[in-house]
């Protein structure tokens, strides 16, 4: 039987540094846990896209310290309510997914999630199991436990009404249902990012009118960036670092975004100690090249993926692209034949229309051959030639 830790300092770890909100309050979570009792926590993703990025790993990270308290950590896929669609942060209403969509988007979402918890130390759940079997008098009946005002308090409700924007009936039954998935699991507590938080306390409320128990909700904090406000990782706008990148792609991706990722990256999505922190936040201020500490940034987190042996290789293989100006050791390779126009081959291989490729190589200016830059999109590429497209695009033509 797994011994349950009820040692203050490790809770205080779990409600901490990752954690931007905790109810009903840090103090009544904090008993809970000293309670010694084995509780049971999950954390809901619904799969509205194919992949798991570095903004989930805040939450993953605050699990991994749940299990290692000897606490039942589940992980709710929400095949049923992404069918619907979460107005979470939404202006507008967001489109729902088809069950095959879903089921695609599926396919590796625990192979990912494995990366980061080891495999058995979670439970998986489905809500479509207990969702799919709501007839329309259970729904009614749960809709009974919330009022319109209750719906209507949030903000991007508000700010809907004033633009004078749609809401969408469906926009009010998803955070019922949401609820509900506490309901069904018995749960002790959810976890969520902060933008969830009105939908977790409605399964709060359910909890207590339906279980009469009490559940604890643990909202972390988004991943942001503090110049823009903006989320950093977004499926939805299709701009993340996926946990399914290859290494050298994440530690690209990484590099690439802006040097006020920095912080809140290593705070919210590695495990590196308050110590180390502390030490970045000085050496940031203290006007080092915010770059080094970027790439270690970049390398920690694709060990935490991959482990330390490709987060090493990944970083060489940066330097060697980028200090070093020379060819990636594996790249791809493309037939051309005798020989190709460079714009055909750039639109091929690249995957875009051919007047982005001219613009690449006319307006633009970043393809070379051979080291060369070219400025003719009808030059000829040879078997045996090596094309760069823009920093980090490299193939050699077959």
């Amino acid at each position: 039987m797994t011994q349950i830790i009820t040692d203050e300092i490790k809770i205080r770890e779990v409600l901490g540094r990752y954690v931007e909100a905790v109810f009903p309050s840090p103090e009544k979570a904090l008993e809970i846990f000293k309670s010694g009792r084995k509780l049971t926590f999950y954390l809901g993703i619904d799969p509205t896209g194919p992949d798991i990025h570095l903004g989930h790993l805040t939450n993953l990270l605050v699990l991994k310290k749940i299990i290692e308290l000897g606490h039942k950590v589940i992980l709710l896929i929400g095949d049923f309510t992404a069918r619907i669609g979460d107005p979470t942060g939404k202006d507008a209403v967001r489109q729902p997914l088809s069950k095959e969509q879903i089921k695609q988007n599926m396919k590796t979402y625990l192979d990912q999630v494995y990366k980061i918890l080891r495999k058995g130390s979670v439970e998986v759940k489905y809500n479509s199991k207990w969702l799919e079997k709501m007839n329309l008098e259970k729904i009614i009946a749960l809709e009974s436990h919330v009022t319109v005002q209750q719906m209507l308090a949030r903000d991007m409700f508000q700010r809907r009404i004033q633009e004078q924007k749609p809401i969408s009936q469906n926009e009010f039954i998803y955070p019922l249902l949401q609820g509900y998935d506490s309901v069904a699991m018995e749960v002790d507590g959810e976890i969520g990012g902060n933008d969830q938080t009105f939908n977790m306390l409605i399964g709060r409320d359910l909890v207590k009118k339906l279980l009469d128990k009490e559940k604890i909700v643990i909202a972390t904090t988004l991943l942001e960036d503090p110049e823009s406000g903006q989320k950093m990782m977004s499926k939805s706008e299709g701009r993340y670092i996926s946990l399914n990148d290859l290494p050298k792609e994440m530690f690209g991706k990484v590099m690439a975004l802006p040097d006020s990722a920095i912080l809140p990256l290593f705070t919210l999505s590695t495990e590196v100690s308050e110590e180390i922190l502390s030490q970045i936040k000085n050496r940031l201020s203290g006007g080092e090249n915010p770059k080094n500490i970027k790439e270690e940034l970049a390398q920690e987190l694709v060990r935490m993926v991959y482990g330390e042996k490709k987060a090493e290789e990944a970083r060489n293989e940066f330097r060697k692209i980028f200090v070093n100006s020379e060819p990636p050791t594996v790249m791809d390779e493309f037939g051309v034949g005798e020989s190709m126009p460079l714009s055909q081959l750039l639109s091929e291989w690249l995957k875009i229309s051919m007047t982005e490729a001219k613009r690449l190589i006319n307006e633009k200016k970043a393809v070379s051959v051979n080291d060369q830059i070219v400025e003719s999109w009808d030059y000829q590429v040879k078997s045996g030639d090596i094309v760069k497209a823009g920093p980090r695009h490299f193939v050699k033509a077959t």
